[in-house]
């Protein structure tokens, strides 16, 4: 969970950095492949929650396949195709954290997207953005 953590904690600090375009987009392409190395890690361990992590995981890889278009993605971003799962005994422990980081992914994209200058950066902001909401919509119990 402690990976949850950090990519959050680089999502909340990539606005103030120098390329905060560039910063948001590495950040985000972390936290793809965290969501989705964790969703396909907990696919099988339950069956009540093998449908929302399995979809789940499919938004997370299209999210992530998205960004890989962004023409302001740093260029040494993309290359690491797998990320230490963040699998908790208690999966919807797991989920609920997911689901917060699913979240903050999507708020943090929306805003890279109205400040993005080159059009291609703004559609991969959007439609990445989606996908991350529909990991939260997926994960996310009650909100």
């Amino acid at each position: 969970m402690q990976e949850i953590e950090d990519i959050r904690a680089r999502l909340e600090a990539a606005p103030l950095a120098a390329d905060a375009l560039a910063a948001t987009l590495a950040a985000a392409l972390d936290a793809f492949g965290v969501l989705l190395a964790s969703c396909r890690d907990s696919e099988e361990r339950s069956v009540e929650l093998f449908a929302a992590f399995a979809f789940a995981a499919a938004a997370a890889a299209e999210g992530r396949h998205i960004l890989l278009t962004a023409p302001s993605l740093p260029s040494a971003q993309g290359l690491v195709t797998s990320h230490a799962a963040c699998v908790q005994a208690d999966l919807e422990v797991t989920a609920d954290a997911l689901a917060g980081l699913a979240g903050t992914l999507s708020r943090h994209l929306s805003s890279a997207a109205r400040r993005a200058q080159d059009p291609g950066d703004h559609a991969a902001c959007c439609d990445a953005a989606r996908e991350a909401a529909r990991v939260h919509e997926l994960l996310a119990r009650g909100d």
